[in-house]
């Protein structure tokens, strides 16, 4: 069975119509030198969008027969009152009852949508959240509002449900709102003009960095972090969304390497490309998500766990700029070694 843990979520337009073109780039620098991306799909594809919350992940699985509820973080299978997220499971404890009510909504409206389909008895209603609020994240209006659950998404029978067709299931007197709260963004994704698109899309995201709409709708100005975009038509694929981030949170990409180095300087541009990839990569915001991921696994934070930490931004890094690095042909042991050196520097500070 696939993991229940909520999938990473790139921030780059081409790596979808990658997957989409079913591993097919076609035509790119780093195949054919014939200029830049060419997607094999032509036709515009509809997007629809939700506005990205600045907190700490957080699943509730509920199953279908015996109302069994499992609570998840981004990084923990299980957490509980004795190993918890900020706070999560300690809150959630008291709302049991309100958590099977919300699966009963969610199989009622999915038999509505879906009458020849039946639920998997063996398998979870995923209900994916931010816990958000006051002392989980700095520097966004959310610490502003108390803590509560804000639902993102919602899996049923191992697929993921178009977030609009669901977009009235929540339970705002028990505090857990659904991003819907917020509105949806509706845009085009143009595999023809990439560029335009993603223009397009970041002063969308710029305009959600300056003032978040979740929490203006509770009457608080502030910033926020950025926007959800998923493919209209695959709204049930991970690999089919990706996101787009404004303000502090927009996200630093890999200075396009240099043409054609002879081979005397082959290495030492190897070397340079590892180097400037590295800093771009272990941003701040990188590295206090690896010290959170020590407090989220109940990890000391001090020299004993600093193989741990390592060990985490290496292979987020390695995992979610994977796009960048194949394209590019960065040198990962290279790589590896200056993440290591940056990170172990600030993880001693």
């Amino acid at each position: 069975m696939d993991t229940t843990l909520y999938p990473k979520i790139t921030t780059r337009i081409k790596e979808v119509l990658h997957s989409l073109n079913d591993g097919t780039i076609g035509s790119s620098t780093s195949e054919a030198g014939q200029g830049p991306f060419q997607s094999k799909e032509t036709k515009q594809l509809p997007l629809v969008g939700t506005v990205k919350l600045h907190g700490t992940h957080a699943d509730i699985l509920i199953y279908p027969n015996d109302d069994a509820i499992v609570l998840q973080s981004r990084n923990c299978l299980n957490i509980s009152t004795q190993a918890d997220n900020h706070g999560f499971a300690a809150a959630m404890k008291h709302k049991l009852n309100n958590l099977v009510r919300l699966r009963d909504r969610y199989y009622a409206h999915y038999k509505e949508l879906n009458p020849d389909s039946q639920i998997d008895p063996n398998r979870a209603l995923i209900i994916a959240g931010e816990w958000i609020g006051e002392n989980i994240q700095k520097g966004v209006a959310l610490v502003h509002l108390s803590k509560r659950l804000v639902i993102i998404s919602a899996n049923i029978n191992g697929q993921w449900l178009p977030d609009e067709d669901y977009a009235d299931i929540h339970d705002e007197e028990a505090d857990i709102y659904n991003i819907s709260r917020a509105g949806f963004y509706h845009a085009v994704l143009d595999p023809s003009n990439v560029s335009k698109t993603k223009q397009e899309l970041e002063k969308l995201a710029e305009n959600v960095a300056v003032s978040c709409p979740f929490t203006a709708t509770f009457g608080i100005v502030g910033e926020g972090e950025g926007i959800v975009w998923k493919i209209k038509s695959y709204c049930d694929n991970p690999r089919m969304w990706f996101k787009t981030k404004g303000g502090k949170f927009k996200p630093t990409y890999t200075p396009t390497p240099r043409k054609g180095p002879s081979t005397d300087d082959i290495l030492a541009e190897k070397r340079s490309m590892a180097v400037r990839s590295a800093g771009a990569w272990c941003s701040e915001r990188r590295l206090e998500q690896g010290w959170g991921y020590l407090r989220e696994r109940r990890l000391s934070q001090d020299i004993k766990n600093i193989g741990v930490f390592l060990k985490w931004i290496t292979e987020d890094i390695l995992a979610e700029e994977k796009w960048d690095i194949d394209q590019h042909e960065i040198d990962k042991k290279l790589l590896r070694a200056e993440i290591t050196r940056i990170a172990r520097s600030w993880y001693l500070k």
